[in-house]
């Protein structure tokens, strides 16, 4: 039911949220030292971390340890036909920012993570989707990234955009290139720019 506001008052961010995790150690190191969150703070014996973004921007995450099957796990079933759904119908419930989607994909796959949907890129933004280690399933959004940056750089370069047969090699070559390769990508654009 909508009603007419009385005052000014309005929520105007978030300061929080809190994760419920089974280990926190685990959960401290996957999402420090996989996703590059900060540890702001953390009792091991109590059962609580603080971790947030580095740049500052965005509430903190509070990990929160309690027992298996206390845990509920940051995912649902959406009803309809939904672009963003798991081989069984979830959807996440976060989605976090990152700049090199790519780069982040290949650091949670080699910490053993597991990856639901590899990269995929629009014409804005890339995106894959994958499981903390509590099963909470997490969208991770690049909103322009190597792909973008890439194609920027080659439109400078060759003083015009892109053909749509370009586009798409270029598109392919990043959504199955590995870091190291993408770093390959940048360097031949750097040397034909400076020829």
């Amino acid at each position: 039911m909508l009603s007419n506001k009385t005052n000014d008052a309005d929520v105007i961010g978030y300061c929080c949220m809190r994760f419920p995790v089974t280990d926190l150690k685990t959960s401290v190191d996957f999402y420090c030292n996989v996703l590059g969150y900060e540890l702001n703070s953390a009792d091991y014996q109590f059962g609580e971390a603080h971790v947030a973004l580095k740049n500052g921007n965005g509430p903190g995450i509070f990990l929160m340890e309690t027992k298996p099957e206390d845990v509920t796990q940051l995912k649902f079933v959406f009803p309809h036909s939904f672009f963003i759904t798991s081989s069984t119908g979830h959807v996440t419930m976060v989605e976090m920012l990152t700049n090199d989607l790519l780069a982040l994909h290949e650091r949670i796959k080699q910490a053993g993570g597991h990856i639901d949907k590899e990269p995929v890129f629009t014409n804005d933004f890339g995106y894959f989707t994958f499981y903390d280690p509590d099963g909470h399933y997490i969208r991770a959004v690049e909103e322009r990234g190597v792909y973008f940056d890439l194609k920027q750089r080659m439109s400078s370069t060759l003083k015009r955009d892109l053909t749509e047969h370009e586009n798409q090699l270029l598109w392919g070559l990043c959504e199955k290139a590995s870091v190291e390769q993408q770093k390959f990508l940048r360097s031949i654009i750097s040397e034909i720019r400076g020829s």
